[in-house]
């Protein structure tokens, strides 16, 4: 299947959207490690799937994150990269602009609001008790866990949730067709949060710290001269969809993968002390997009006896690589006990993801929050009819649940 003159596989491979991966991927990790595929906005590229190689190329510096921005460069999905991102940068000027950021976006920082986080995910748990029976996760507790953490984190308006929140959800589309909207989308991001920073500039910051990330990053930045408003702009965007749809979509479906292993939610009710663990499970089980991430070859690189030549794409299938045998024993069981646990569901190398840490957070107070307030929770509906949302970051499009209040019937695990 390496015989660059065959035609490529589609990518996403068929079969995909759903819990288990495709039947395709096991087959191309074991025969055909990098392969040809092409992807939904029609380039070519190759596609990496065991862990060893997937390392390399998310930090191997011949695997380039700049230039993507290249006309004509390939790209995994419909949404053109922009510049001024962390996500197309290279050394040095990934560093030096990586290093600025987390100044404001530090381990203490974003521990401190674990105790909000937790508060938060109680209240919402409430909110899903009171929604009557079946109630959707998703809609009263997954998508608003993380909108509700991103706006306080990084200072954006609550009351804008629903724009922004419409605006990152096209960006991820994978139809090539809504290329227009994904543009104009971007745009209206791109203008939101420059207001928002021409905003956060305006206030007064004599004698009182800032408020939230982007208001230390605008201070930063004017204080130092060291980040340009292109650049500011651009983290806010990178934050603000990442903030959210990852987390949203990843906990939706932690939530339903428990449910639907016999015994695993029950073990998490009668031992608390599992679920940092089973979060890192749980990323490692489920892949939070159906491709990969994209990098650019600058020079020939051998990758399982497959030359990449200088200028190729090459897609770093991480959930598949999170997946490999030769890493992970019995890969495709869910341990929550597993240990160690190297899974690369937040990356790997310099690009590793900076909110990896605040996602954590969330994803472990959610379900801490979920498995106290429901212990009999199980699903409405079969996990099969469930619904999956065809974009590059995947989850469920609704997640009908009985939370385990007296004379409810449920349709059990399958």
């Amino acid at each position: 299947m390496n015989d660059e003159t065959a035609e490529p596989l589609s990518c996403p491979l068929p079969g995909s959207f759903r819990f288990e991966p495709s039947p395709l991927w096991e087959e191309l990790q074991r025969t055909s490690p990098v392969v040809r595929v092409r992807t939904v906005s029609g380039h070519d590229a190759w596609l990496a799937t065991r862990y060893d190689d997937v390392r390399t190329v998310l930090s191997d510096k011949r695997f380039s994150r700049a230039r993507l921005l290249e006309q004509g460069a390939p790209r995994a999905g419909v949404t053109k990269p922009r510049p001024g991102s962390l996500a197309t940068m290279d050394a040095p000027e990934h560093t030096r602009l990586r290093r600025l950021v987390t100044t404001g976006f530090g381990h203490r920082y974003i521990e401190s609001k674990r105790p909000w986080i937790r508060g938060l995910a109680v209240e919402l748990a409430e909110g899903l008790a009171a929604a009557g029976s079946p109630a959707d996760v998703r809609r009263h507790f997954s998508h608003l866990l993380p909108i509700r953490v991103i706006c306080e984190i990084l200072g954006v308006p609550y009351e804008d949730r629903d724009d922004f929140a419409a605006w990152s959800s096209s960006v991820y589309t994978l139809s090539p067709e809504q290329a227009d909207t994904v543009d104009e989308s971007y745009d209206r991001l791109e203008a939101y949060i420059a207001r928002l920073v021409a905003a956060k500039r305006s206030v007064p910051r004599t004698g009182r710290e800032p408020e939230d990330l982007l208001e230390r990053l605008v201070a930063l930045s004017d204080e130092h001269g060291h980040l340009s408003d292109e650049e500011l702009v651009a983290f806010g965007i990178n934050l603000l969809i990442a903030g959210f749809e990852t987390t949203a979509n990843q906990l939706g479906t932690f939530v339903v993968s428990l449910l639907r292993e016999p015994g695993e939610w029950s073990r998490l009710v009668a031992d608390p002390e599992l679920i940092p663990g089973a979060v890192e499970e749980l990323l490692r089980l489920h892949r939070l997009s159906e491709t990969g991430q994209m990098r650019v070859a600058t020079e020939d690189v051998e990758l399982s006896g497959v030359r990449v030549r200088a200028g190729e794409g090459v897609i770093a299938a991480i959930g598949v690589a999170n997946r490999d045998p030769r890493v992970f024993d019995r890969p495709d069981e869910m341990d929550l006990r597993r240990s160690p646990n190297p899974h690369m569901a937040f990356g790997h190398g310099p690009h590793f993801c900076l909110g990896a840490h605040l996602a954590r957070i969330e994803l472990q107070e959610a379900l801490g929050a979920l498995t106290r307030a429901f212990p009999e929770m199980r699903l409405a509906v079969p996990a099969e009819d469930l619904v999956w949302r065809r974009a590059l970051i995947s989850g469920l499009e609704e997640i009908p649940v009985l939370c385990g209040q007296r004379g409810e019937r449920g349709e059990g695990t399958t």
